[in-house]
């Protein structure tokens, strides 16, 4: 059986929380958003895509060597923007203000050892940040630009001690993440936890 997977930085849920109220106060003329809801917010790091529930085991076995060497860092974001741009907004996001030359390494680090088993690093230029909406229909962009710039964005720093392997199972209720392994950085005492 084939498992649609990703690997992912995790966020504090109070700071999920916190995100997940952010677009209640975007006008509905700003467009049609579908707003991922606060259990699902992460950082991706690695889109898998589809595999077989055999090579969980060795992606696992990769990323702990990627996270080897690799310390817990300071993490906080900072930043609202919107890919392409506000003007033709599909996806709406927040960005990194600390964490985010650890997370492009991290980022590296995960891409060279999953390539030898199979999967292309994507050649894109890797920005760091955290989805908070896909835009289905777009609406006024002035409007969704200026209700997006005036977010008060959480301002704790936390420590990201690990990534995470997930499996993803799209429902039409939006889609669920089950950890499938827990894989730390190189911190003393750290060890991998499998589901």
């Amino acid at each position: 059986m084939s498992i649609r997977s990703f690997v992912a930085l995790p966020i504090p849920g109070n700071i999920r929380s916190h995100l997940a109220r952010l677009h209640e106060s975007v006008p509905h003329s700003a467009g049609q958003v579908t707003w991922v809801r606060a259990e699902a917010i992460h950082l991706t790091c690695v889109f898998l895509g589809d595999i077989e529930e055999e090579q969980v085991d060795p992606i696992t076995a990769a990323l702990e060597e990627a996270a080897s060497g690799m310390e817990s860092f300071v993490t906080c974001l900072d930043g609202v923007g919107a890919f392409p741009n506000f003007r033709n907004p599909r996806t709406v996001w927040v960005g990194y203000e600390e964490g985010a030359s650890e997370v492009v390494e991290l980022k590296r680090r995960v891409d060279r050892v999953l390539e030898p088993l199979g999967f292309e690093p994507d050649q894109r230029r890797f920005h760091p940040h955290v989805t908070l909406g896909l835009v289905k229909k777009r609406g006024n962009a002035k409007e969704f630009e200026k209700a997006a710039a005036a977010w008060v964005l959480p301002f704790e720093n936390w420590i990201t001690r690990n990534m995470i392997l997930f499996q993803s199972e799209l429902t039409k209720h939006g889609p669920i993440y089950t950890p499938l392994a827990h894989i730390p950085m190189s911190d003393p005492g750290s060890s991998v936890e499998r589901r």
